[in-house]
């Protein structure tokens, strides 16, 4: 559902963002998503009305899909227009760094009162009215100059291609870690379903733990360095990785995941202070949530599925491997033309 709704909203919302302001369209996505969270928790069962009850819950999911586009990257952009340039790439493992928490949280609430479904679907909209306050008293509106067309989209194809490639590698490495390997390893491994999802559970907990590390180190390394490095790191290392998954113990699948998990974090830390940079004020809103969501979803959502289907193709665990590769490469060109471009700016100066 996400492939239809997320591209939709990130178009909607990220216009509205360049239009009228940060802080308006933030308010209006939050609300959204409690509301539509709040209306979830009220849903029928298919004991009481039959069909409509899954079809009500694909009407919410798209709904939240629909608010989530403009929430996430506007969020991220507001606080990296509002840091210091130095400081972008810390600010933007913070900021993903609160996803992940918000993830890990919601997991482990739904591991321990999953049979209380409706209240917690209350309980994370309950939330939102914080969020509200800091945004409605806190958060500053950031000034628009000039208001643009929606049809000056298509003159930034470049910016949206570059960010959509980018993404879409971080999103198929990361898809791959927290999703596909729940499955896959009981498959190829020593491992069972249930030491697989325990497992990904740690991995969360880690991820969140270290994502700051790599923000922090952008304010020593070039964060088009530090990606660059992880990028690469990717390319190397993820077909001997998937290659040593074959018969795993659960020690050794472990060591997999970190390695897979440490590349990914290391390229995603500064991800949000790089795209800003890709493109003008004038459509910064717009381009980096089309681009997010085109990534994410089309690029990055496809990777699991793929590799599923390379595996059951060929019956070798490397070739699951091979969708995260591509997607790798197709993130090379943008990052070294990033890269190329700071030095010239460098040089310049």
């Amino acid at each position: 559902l996400g492939f239809l709704s997320k591209p939709l909203g990130a178009v909607v919302f990220g216009w509205m963002g360049d239009r009228i302001g940060r802080t308006k369209v933030l308010s209006i996505t939050l609300l959204g998503m409690a509301g539509t969270t709040a209306a979830m928790g009220c849903l029928p069962t298919y004991a009481q009305v039959g069909w409509l009850a899954p079809c009500l819950l694909a009407l919410g999911r798209l709904a939240q899909n629909f608010f989530a586009a403009g929430e996430n990257t506007g969020g991220a952009l507001y606080l990296m227009e509002q840091a210091q340039k130095k400081r972008r790439g810390f600010i933007s493992s913070l900021f993903d760094m609160s996803s992940i928490m918000g993830v890990f949280l919601a997991s482990g609430a739904a591991m321990l009162w999953g049979e209380h479904w409706r209240w917690l679907y209350w309980a994370g909209s309950v939330t939102a009215l914080a969020g509200f306050a800091v945004r409605k008293y806190v958060m500053e509106e950031t000034p628009i100059l000039n208001k643009p067309k929606l049809s000056e989209l298509l003159l930034e194809w470049k910016p949206l291609i570059i960010i959509s490639l980018v993404i879409g590698y971080s999103y198929g490495n990361y898809y791959m870690i927290v999703n596909c390997f729940n499955s896959f390893l009981p498959k190829i491994s020593q491992i069972s379903s249930h030491q697989a999802m325990a497992m990904n559970t740690s991995m969360l907990f880690l991820d969140m733990l270290i994502l700051p590390f790599f923000g922090w180190l952008t304010l020593r390394i070039e964060k088009e360095k530090l990606m660059l490095a992880a990028l690469v790191a990717g390319l190397v290392f993820t077909m001997p990785f998937f290659m040593l998954l074959d018969g795993a113990t659960a020690a050794m699948a472990a060591s997999v995941r970190i390695g897979l998990m440490l590349i990914g974090v290391c390229f995603s830390a500064p991800y949000h202070a790089w795209a800003m940079e890709q493109c003008s004020p004038r459509l910064r809103f717009t381009v980096c949530a089309v681009g997010f969501a085109i990534g994410s979803r089309l690029i990055g959502g496809m990777v699991t599925p793929l590799s599923l289907w390379f595996y059951t193709k060929t019956s070798s665990v490397s070739s699951a491997a091979i969708p995260v590769i591509i997607t790798a490469l197709l993130a090379l060109w943008p990052l070294i033309r990033s890269q190329v471009g700071v030095a010239k700016q460098r040089s310049a100066s």
